[in-house]
């Protein structure tokens, strides 16, 4: 028996054509997202000293995040709900007034505003049930200087004490913040 290795197999013309076409299909697509993550983190500046990550506000004042001015009225855990939707734990339900401070219509989701416990632990809005306390979709259209007041509703564990709520023009923004104790 003599030691030969065996050959490396060739790609054949059509393999290599078939793997250059997934190659460039993907770098096609990334791409095409590169520019849409720039241009919504662009035209979403944060401009306000409520940022997040600065200053916060108390309710009633309002507060900017990219195109618009959040102004929370009221925030409230009702002890009996009756309403269609169900939370796992309790509800904690902030009124906001939402106005589009662009030239041009926005799409405000309550979906992208978050609630932080005393304990520091974050919590995504719900949804769906914004859409049903609001008859409304799950963006919101506003023309420019539309002013509408919401329900943003938060399913959080029993007992969750409220500590400030996060306000975001969209997921690309660092958010304006309101204290609420």
């Amino acid at each position: 028996m003599t030691g030969h290795a065996p050959r490396p197999q060739q790609l054949s013309s059509t393999g290599l054509w078939i793997a250059l076409s997934v190659i460039a299909v993907v770098a096609v697509f990334f791409a095409g997202c590169t520019p849409m993550i720039a241009a919504g983190s662009q035209s979403h500046k944060t401009s306000n000293s409520g940022s997040h990550s600065g200053a916060t506000a108390a309710p009633g004042t309002p507060v900017v995040d990219g195109n618009f001015e959040f102004v929370v009225s009221d925030v409230s855990t009702p002890a009996n709900w009756r309403g269609d939707r169900r939370p796992r734990g309790q509800w904690i339900i902030a009124t906001v007034t939402v106005r589009n401070t662009d030239h041009d219509r926005q799409s405000f989701m309550p979906n992208n505003q978050k609630l932080i416990d005393s304990a520091g632990r974050i919590y995504m809005a719900d949804a769906i049930a914004a859409v049903r306390m609001n008859n409304e979709s799950m963006v919101i259209d506003m023309k420019p200087g539309f002013k509408i007041t919401v329900e943003v509703p938060f399913d959080v564990p029993t007992g969750t004490l409220p500590a400030a709520i996060e306000l975001h023009d969209s997921v690309f923004t660092g958010g304006a913040r309101v204290q609420l104790n």
